[in-house]
């Protein structure tokens, strides 16, 4: 009878202990670096860790049995535990697959854990810890039953951890395990938002006088997942209209400079006001003076010589371009044949546009001539023959401003040629001059010339046509007779 009435109380005790028990699951998982962490799951909603875990090596694996606290608590389902990889429930018997539908007592709602340090490959057995157990922190404690395990498969079994967990990737996915939510279906990562990026590449390729510029934009679209990754990464790229832009503004300077410069004598003193009109859309102006002389000698040779400042503004196409010449000048004429010999030195300041981008650039330049005229006087109106020969040059230089388009350019020089051929007439306060010279420049001018003992007052105009544009100019000055 006695028998029987201890049976029961067991009985009932057993029973009691089940009904109040509430931890129904466990998983562990890895960080990749020989740290785990184990988690133990009660279908209870708690906010208290309690009791240890003791983790012991098994089946021959070697590890210094270890007692740690729980420490760690959890009110969703801690990143990486997949049902069946690393998480599981109990059947009463072994660990089962962790699924809502078939854990003990229902779905785990709270976790606590603990992490155990220097873990290699093998077997371990894990034991629960309650308060009160003589291995306890508190062997004098009362352990409450919101972390009860709910059988002894839950409280103590023996599980293998895998060389794939330990890497930090239990399910073989690629992805970190601490990186992914684990829900309890272990269903796939969700979309929590969508990330985009659009970049535009360029290209530029300088050709002639014109720089083009290929834009290519490209568009990048994907889906910023759950689990930290991303997915359905969609890229598409669209041609767009192409940048241009002209790179010839110091061959623009030097064109309205150089054709300035062929119709200005140097043997007298005068202002100089010319506007250039260019077919590239540039215009602009140019201003100076001229200081200088002649005197005959009693040879019948006339020298002259004389310095020429001129500053050239053009600006056109949202672009600029200034030129500051200095040009020195020497000459001598006898029996109405004239040499000339011309040196001018040329600071170019410039900036440009193209498309969103801008540069900018110094340089100085060189332009060094010789030129022989005949013109018979043979009346009123006279021949006039000659020839020009000379070298100019551009130093190199480097583009500030817009990387995109910054250009580097090399030096340049080259010597040039021309012959020229046309008429002067002189009607008496009228003279007039029309040159036609083999670059393609034509130049037809018109002046009043008044003389006195001393000196010759001198007012002019002209108009050079090049193949680059046009230039009109008015000069006012005297010549001072030696």
């Amino acid at each position: 009878m006695k028998k029987k009435i201890l049976a029961a109380v067991l009985s009932a005790s057993l029973m009691s202990s089940t009904a109040l028990a509430h931890t129904n699951s466990i998983g562990y998982v890895s960080d990749a670096s020989g740290n785990v962490t184990f988690w133990y799951g009660t279908y209870h909603y708690t906010s208290f860790n309690e009791a240890e875990l003791k983790l012991e090596g098994a089946n021959g694996t070697t590890y210094t049995t270890t007692i740690t606290q729980f420490d760690e608590l959890s009110s969703t389902t801690p990143n990486g535990l997949f049902p069946g990889v690393n998480y599981f429930t109990t059947d009463g018997t072994s660990l089962i697959t962790y699924d809502d539908s078939v854990a003990a007592g229902g779905a785990s709602n709270t976790w606590q854990g603990l992490t155990f340090s220097n873990l290699a490959q093998g077997d371990y057995t894990f034991t629960y810890i309650p308060l009160g157990n003589s291995e306890s922190y508190q062997p004098n404690g009362t352990p409450t039953m919101d972390w009860a395990p709910w059988d002894e498969v839950i409280r103590t079994y023996t599980v293998t951890l895998s060389s794939a967990l330990l890497s930090g990737d239990a399910n073989q996915n690629g992805i970190l395990d601490s990186l992914e939510t684990s829900p309890a279906n272990n269903s796939a990562p969700t979309v929590t938002s969508q990330g985009s990026s659009s970049i535009v590449g360029y290209i530029a390729v300088t050709g002639g006088v014109v720089q083009v510029v290929s834009r290519t934009q490209t568009d990048t679209t994907w889906n910023n997942m759950s689990d930290g990754t991303t997915q359905n990464t969609q890229i598409t790229t669209t041609e767009l209209t192409p940048f241009e832009g002209r790179v010839d503004q110091i061959a623009t300077a030097q064109d309205a400079t150089s054709s300035t410069l062929r119709n200005l004598d140097f043997d007298n003193i005068q202002g100089i006001r010319m506007d250039h009109k260019m077919k590239n859309g540039m215009t602009g102006g140019t201003t100076g003076a001229v200081v200088g002389g002649s005197k005959e000698l009693e040879n019948g040779v006339t020298v002259s010589g004389g310095f020429i400042r001129l500053g050239a503004d053009l600006s056109g196409n949202d672009d600029t371009v200034k030129a500051d010449t200095d040009m020195i000048g020497l000459g001598v004429e006898k029996n109405n044949v004239s040499l000339e010999i011309r040196h001018a030195m040329t600071d170019y300041t410039v900036s440009r546009t193209i498309g969103d981008f801008a540069n900018g650039s110094e340089t100085k330049g060189k332009d060094t001539s010789a030129r022989i005229m005949y013109s018979p006087d043979t009346g009123k109106v006279n021949p006039v023959i000659g020839y020009t020969r000379g070298k100019r040059s551009v130093d190199g230089y480097e583009e500030t401003g817009s990387v995109q388009t910054a250009r580097t350019v090399d030096a340049t020089s080259e010597m040039y040629g021309y012959g020229t051929v046309g008429l002067r007439g002189d009607l008496g306060l009228v003279d007039f001059t029309a040159l036609h010279h083999t670059d393609g420049t034509n130049d037809i001018s018109l002046g009043l010339e008044k003389s006195t003992e001393k000196v010759t007052w001198r007012v002019g105009a002209t108009r050079s046509m090049t193949d680059l544009g046009n230039t009109n100019s008015v000069t006012a000055g005297i010549v001072v007779k030696f």
